[in-house]
């Protein structure tokens, strides 16, 4: 008995991911994008089949039969059939579910209700679908739909395993800050009362970062970068490059002490370039791969709080749902297209000193440090 989604309430970033496989079934294809998020007509992926973990003992394929517009439903490894449905209905329900979810407000919502009674045709009662089992340890844990296509140049068909973010909801976070992304720097002339001065600092009910920034500059109180406060997280960092941590220590410090404005991540490496802070003979090649490493890392499964092993936890490629409701994709033959799409799009979010546990000055072994704290977002419009 398929279980109804009706009054099931999710953000609309997880209802895209639904939304994504209504559409490429519907559709049939899913086009490339180039460095600006701009479908290529003449790049794209025919959808052979989606795969899904539905129910825990068994994995449903959606195989597409574009001879016949018709889209059947099925368990893997079994000639039985469930359901043979035409490709206009998926695409019928993509365009309801888009335009129901697109314009409501909240945190958590539900799905138009014709929707849910198609989901429930099509046997999913789980719209974000848990990773086949069978399937996680070759495509990792970041893959939020697992497609057979056939490449529309080279006709290589192959099963991809796809990363989903959504632009119609809220910017999605590229790389999430938690209490284990800390960045500690060591401060100058401090003191016990300067530390308990500045810590108790507050503005408008919040921390008032602003004027904490004014009391480090009227105290003349340095910041120097020591390590990060998580040895996971530098661990982690260190596996993409050596320096990594003081590369991205400069940001951080730019974004929260630095920067007046202006806090994009290509802005903000343009910045470093400049300045050169490792001395390295080729700034404007170095700290721009090195970042756009950090980004490619932070998107395909690296967190600061997890030990990871340095591998890219998406096999395929990373598919982006427009604001308009386009469904494009980059897969792994454009790899440097989307390394620069994320560089050009991508921002450091200032976030709250509480929920992520930064911004008050600490003593370790006799010495002051002060935690320093952001995440990496997208922006709102693409560029």
């Amino acid at each position: 008995m398929i279980e109804s989604i009706k009054g099931k309430t999710l953000n609309k970033g997880e209802w895209a991911e639904f939304y994504v496989m209504l559409k490429l079934l519907g559709e049939g294809k899913l086009y490339t994008a180039d460095k600006l998020l701009k479908k290529k007509l003449d790049s794209y992926l025919d959808i052979m089949r989606v795969i899904r973990q539905e129910f825990d003992t068994q994995v449903l394929e959606y195989i597409v039969d574009k001879d016949n517009s018709v889209v059947t439903v099925k368990p893997q490894d079994s000639s039985t059939v469930f359901a043979s449905i035409p490709m206009q209905e998926f695409s019928e329900n993509a365009r309801v579910l888009f335009s129901g979810i697109r314009n409501l407000k909240g945190n958590s919502i539900p799905a138009p209700d014709s929707v849910c009674d198609f989901a429930k045709v099509i046997y999913v009662s789980k719209p974000k679908a848990p990773a086949v089992k069978s399937l996680k340890k070759q495509f990792g844990g970041k893959n939020d739909i697992i497609i057979e296509v056939r490449d529309g140049q080279t006709a290589i068909v192959s099963v991809m395993g796809f990363s989903i973010k959504s632009k119609f909801g809220q910017n999605p976070t590229l790389f999430n800050a938690g209490s284990s992304s800390q960045y500690l720097f060591k401060l100058s002339n401090c003191d016990e009362t300067i530390a308990n001065e500045f810590n108790s600092i507050t503005e408008n009910g919040g921390r008032g970062w602003g004027k904490c920034k004014r009391y480090l500059t009227e105290h003349n109180i340095s910041l120097k970068f020591d390590r990060t406060q998580n040895p996971i997280y530098e661990s982690n960092l260190f596996l993409i490059r050596e320096s990594m941590s003081k590369i991205m220590a400069w940001c951080v410090k730019d974004r929260l002490i630095d920067a007046i404005n202006d806090f994009n991540v290509k802005e903000t490496v343009e910045r470093m370039i400049a300045a050169n802070p490792l001395s390295v003979p080729n700034p404007e090649i170095y700290y721009e791969k090195a970042v756009k490493d950090f980004l490619m890392a932070g998107f395909t499964g690296m967190t600061a709080g997890k030990k990871w092993d340095g591998k890219e936890q998406v096999n395929g490629g990373y598919i982006v749902v427009t604001d308009d409701g386009d469904v494009i994709c980059y897969h792994s033959s454009d790899r440097e297209s989307f390394r620069d799409y994320l560089y050009r799009n991508t921002y450091f979010e200032y976030v709250s000193s509480d929920k992520y546990c930064w911004s008050r000055i600490i003593k370790i072994d006799d010495e002051y440090y002060l935690p320093l704290n952001v995440s990496v977002r997208f922006n709102t419009h693409t560029r």
